[in-house]
């Protein structure tokens, strides 16, 4: 249970006075009580045995019947202790106090609560309304006075605000009145309060709209915020003292209430929107999350062929790094959910669901070789972590365009089940009830063949498919990489899974301060700042979608290229001869599959039993050669024996489990001596492939950077080619490991084809340039085979390039797909808010007429105390103002969605592109200057400014390529063993 904070304060005056009145009766119950505590003393004494022992044995020596007359030091001691009258010893609360404080604070919050919802209320309205007259506070009426007060209100009362502004600040007096709250009628002259009841703060909204996109685009706290706005603002107005000082105050606390009130204005607005709009959930997704993938289904669903036709593609992955500290948190504080988080309840329901099953006595749970590879999927490994913790981590979705879908709040647990089994279960109900979900996460295997063992999501589960994401797939083995890899299995195209890492490092500059804020403002926090992630991300869909196409195209002509060399070289492994041939590399890559599935599991585990054997065994003799060396004599005897007694034991060790390996089923066939060999070389190939694992994962970063186009700034580069050369050493030790056991192993062996003598000798200049899906990672060495997928580097390139074409072609079919689901949304969403303000003109016109007119669904939207032909009033304008949004939208998508269209869409849909075209002509029609605006003046030639700015630079953005030269510059002159330099 969290620790809630709170003061056990003493008697107020009130309390004095009632005491001293009522004295003589306050004494004589405590007398009372104080009589009836030790009658209940004395009984329990009575009630106890008497212990009898000699008297003589342990004299009294404090009953001294002939004291000290004359007295002494002791005497002026014993006086001076017996005068003490002063208890310094603090009274610690008991049960009644405790509880007395626990009740107070949970009231003081409950009113707290209270108050702001009856503000917002009060408020929501007003805002709405100023919103569209200001124009959003940008407007040349934006700092005028719009207060009002009813005609019947006789009691008006001045009091003091602090008003603060973008531009200024200064302590006003305002005048309030009884008929309309405080913060009503600060929000009338333009500010938003910083307390609900009496407030003596208030901020600007001008100024909180210009904190909402700073904040939502540079990594600033509250703190120095203000204090850099009062540095700013002191000189220019006036210092707004402390009471009875002279000193600034500090405005942290109040314009962080008034920021979380302005977001929550925002969002209850967008909640009149869609619910004015009577959207679905997918509509909804469509609007706030990725219209690419929620958006209508296109009108040629049978142009595509069934693997990508329809499908949705996401990702799953779960953050410990978002966590909260338990004593930061308010217990009775009442949760609020973000639209973005599942509710706790959904994601209770479905853990019970996943229990209920589990307590049905099906197979128990096996442990997971892949799960393991996790340690976010170990509980075990992450208690210490969240230690002090209530909110513990996050669980989030994102698609395939990096756009957040949903997110759950992981509350002092780790990455558990029921956490990505219910964000599934929402987006199952959210899509259509027969669209087919490619689900890429982490530990994709383990949880897909959970789902199967255990039963869940019957009606649903044919339609999805688990798949693990790229980077993560190379921490499985290759067995599960077969059925799971996206680049080795259907359907997936080009997507990467990894849309996840992007965001939590998106997210990673709140992970320090949210650490220690309430639970509400985390939540609220997080949520805001993804709703800025998305609403940019459909801002650059088109763009996006653009460079996924471009990227794809290029990776097509590349792999073309070299598949053409390929089909131009004659085939060795054809008898009847010729050239190879795309169906010949298809044939190997079927046969690849299939050797390898036929490999079990308990020869994986024996295999590496085997290489952990023969690495202890070549320990143990190089012990052995120490203790043969002329050196030993020189050793300490105690030593001497400690290492005799090590390699017996050892020895011993090994000796059983050779035995037991001996007394297996699974007996390797061939050379012993190979074998091992074989083995040892591939060991150490899979500690160059976890090296390489970690050197693509640093450099992943820089090349979203460039293909993504996220700007990570100079110090985000600098420190990834930092951790780049940091792991120079270390991949070089590797390297030489491998190389000297392939040359043992070729010495030995000089008739054998290994699969990787092309790249022998490896060096780590070319090593650490090679992607994931080079040729060099297979387990032919492995698996002991000399079939040509094995031994073959050209038959491996082929079937690499194979692959690679064939998730090129899925690529472009589920772009074109998205650029229709996206197009149709963009079109169909305008006419839907087109459609709704004629409905509410006209239904307006109705009320007007004939007041008694049946309610209907505008008419259960709250909106303060509004009446009916206001509210619809406000709801009218405020769609006029999303229409014209979205119009300017559709004019900032047409160019690259006409570019994309005329590319990647089949002909039986190219005639959608009319409806599109026929809706920006009507959107730019209407969006001319009219004759009494004034006209647009002509544009300045910025290419001209660039081009005198070329030697300009701040430092902020350098090119990778001169931070990895300087750093690899630095490395060289770092001083050797020997003193010079390396």
């Amino acid at each position: 249970m969290a620790n809630t904070r709170f003061s056990i304060r003493g008697a107020d005056r009130t309390q004095i006075l009632r005491r001293q009145v009522h004295a003589a009766r306050i004494a004589a119950s405590v007398a009372r009580m104080q009589q009836q505590r030790n009658l209940d003393r004395q009984r329990a004494q009575l009630a106890q045995p008497m212990e009898f022992q000699n008297i003589f044995d342990v004299p009294n020596q404090t009953n001294n019947d002939q004291p000290n007359e004359q007295g002494g030091p002791e005497d002026d001691e014993e006086r001076d202790e017996d005068c003490v009258w002063v208890d310094l010893i603090e009274d610690q609360p008991d049960e009644i106090d405790l509880a007395i404080a626990s009740a107070r604070e949970r009231h003081r919050q409950q009113a707290r609560d209270f108050n702001w919802a009856v503000l917002i209320h009060q408020l929501h309205a007003t805002y709405m309304k100023l919103k569209t007259i200001t124009q959003n506070w940008a407007g040349a009426n934006a700092y005028d006075s719009f207060a009002s007060c009813s005609p019947t209100c006789t009691r008006e009362y001045p009091r003091v605000v602090d008003l603060v502004d973008i531009r200024g600040q200064q302590r006003q007096t305002i005048r309030f009145c009884a008929c309309t709250p405080d913060g009503v009628r600060l929000l009338q002259h333009g500010y938003l309060a910083g307390s609900p009841v009496k407030p003596q703060t208030a901020f600007s909204l001008p100024l909180l709209i210009f904190h909402n996109h700073l904040w939502n685009n540079c990594n600033i706290g509250t703190l120095p915020f203000t204090t850099a706005l009062t540095s700013w603002l002191e000189p220019r107005s006036q210092r707004l003292c402390v009471r009875k000082g002279k000193h600034a105050r500090q405005m942290r606390k109040p314009f962080t209430a008034a920021v979380d009130l302005f977001r929550q204005l925002e969002e209850k607005t967008t909640k009149v929107i869609f619910s004015s709009l009577q959207l679905t959930e997918q509509q909804t997704l469509a609007c706030t999350s990725c219209p690419s993938c929620f958006g209508p289904p296109p009108a040629n669903p049978l142009d595509y062929p069934e693997i990508t036709r329809n499908r949705l593609i996401v990702c799953l992955d779960g953050n410990f790094q978002h966590r909260h500290q338990t004593n930061s948190s308010r217990n009775y504080e009442r949760l609020r959910t973000p639209r973005v988080f599942l509710k706790q309840s959904t994601v209770d329901k479905v853990a019970q669901e996943i229990r209920a099953k589990e307590a049905e006595g099906m197979t128990p749970e096996q442990t997971d070789r892949c799960t393991e590879s996790h340690k976010a999927a170990d509980d075990k490994r992450n208690e210490s972590t969240w230690k002090g913790c209530d909110d513990t981590g996050l669980m989030g979705c994102c698609c395939r365009h990096d756009a957040v879908v949903y997110l759950a709040n992981i509350f002092k647990s780790g990455e558990k089940r029921h956490f990505p089994m219910a964000i599934i279960q929402a987006l199952l109900s959210a899509v259509e009830p027969t669209r087919p979900i490619g689900i890429l996460y982490d530990i994709g295997c383990s949880l897909d063949k959970y789902i199967d063992r255990r039963g869940l999501i019957p009606n649903d589960r044919s339609r999805v498919k688990f798949g693990t994401s790229v980077f993560h797939a190379y921490a499985h083995n290759w067995l599960c990489q077969l059925d799971y890899h996206p680049r080795f299995n259907q359907g997936w195209g080009l997507s990467d899974g990894e849309g996840l890492e992007r965001m939590w490092s998106y997210l990673s500059s709140l992970v320090s301060p949210l650490r220690y804020a309430t639970r509400n403002h985390r939540l609220g926090a997080i949520a805001h700042r993804l709703k800025h992630h998305n609403h940019r991300g459909i801002q650059q869909l088109p763009h996006w979608l653009r460079k996924k196409f471009s990227q794809a195209v290029g990776r097509c002509q590349e792999n073309q290229t070299t598949l053409a060399q390929l089909l131009a070289k004659a085939n060795p492994h054809n008898q009847g001869g010729g050239n190879f041939t795309i169906s010949f590399f298809k044939s190997q890559w079927a046969s690849q599959r299939s050797f390898q599935q036929d490999h079990t599991v308990e020869e994986e585990t024996r295999r590496a039993q085997l290489i952990s054997f023969y690495k202890r065994e070549a320990t143990v003799e190089l012990l052995r050669e120490r203790l043969r060396s002329p050196e030993i004599y020189l050793e300490d005897p105690e030593e001497v024996r400690q290492l005799m007694d090590s390699i017996l034991e050892q020895s011993d060790l090994l000796q059983q489990e050779a035995e037991e390996l001996a007394g297996s089923n699974a007996i390797e066939t061939g050379d012993p001596e190979e074998q091992k060999l074989r083995l040892l070389l591939w060991d150490a190939k899979a500690a160059l492939f976890v090296e390489a694992v970690h050197i693509n994962a640093e450099r992943q970063p820089l090349n979203n950077s460039h293909t993504m186009g996220s700007r990570l700034g100079t110090r985000g580069k600098e420190k990834i080619i930092k951790g780049l050369q940091a792991r120079r050493a270390a991949g070089k030790k590797l390297i030489d490991a491998f190389n000297d056991q392939y040359q043992k192993f070729t010495t030995k062996y000089p008739d054998v084809q290994l699969s990787d003598a092309s790249d022998h000798p490896l060096t780590y200049d070319e090593f650490s340039t090679w992607p994931m899906d080079h040729r060099f990672w297979n387990d032919g060495l492995y698996y002991h085979s000399t079939e040509p997928w094995s031994v073959d580097p050209d038959v491996r390139t082929g079937i690499n390039c194979v692959l690679i074409l064939r998730r090129t072609q899925e690529e472009f079919e589920l772009i074109a797909q998205e650029l229709a689901r996206a197009v149709g949304w963009a079109t169909s969403h305008y006419r839907v808010i087109e459609e709704k303000i004629r409905n509410i003109r006209s239904r307006i016109n109705l009320i007007q007429a004939n007041e008694s007119i049946e309610p209907d669904y505008l008419d259960a939207i709250v909106l303060g105390d509004l009446g009916r032909v206001p509210k619809l009033k406000l709801i009218n304008d405020e769609l006029e103002l999303q229409l014209k949004l979205h119009g300017q939208l559709l004019l900032d998508w047409s160019d690259n969605v006409t570019w994309l269209w005329n590319r990647c869409q089949p002909h039986n849909n190219r005639a959608a592109m009319s409806d599109w075209i026929s809706l920006v002509t009507q959107i730019t029609n209407n969006s001319q200057p009219h004759s009494n605006q004034p006209t647009p003046l002509a544009t300045v030639d910025d290419d001209l400014e660039e081009a005198g700015l070329d030697d300009v630079e701040d430092g902020e953005d350098v090119e990778d390529q001169l931070i990895s030269d300087a750093e690899a510059d630095r490395q060289t002159r770092i001083p050797n063993d020997e003193g010079s330099t390396s």
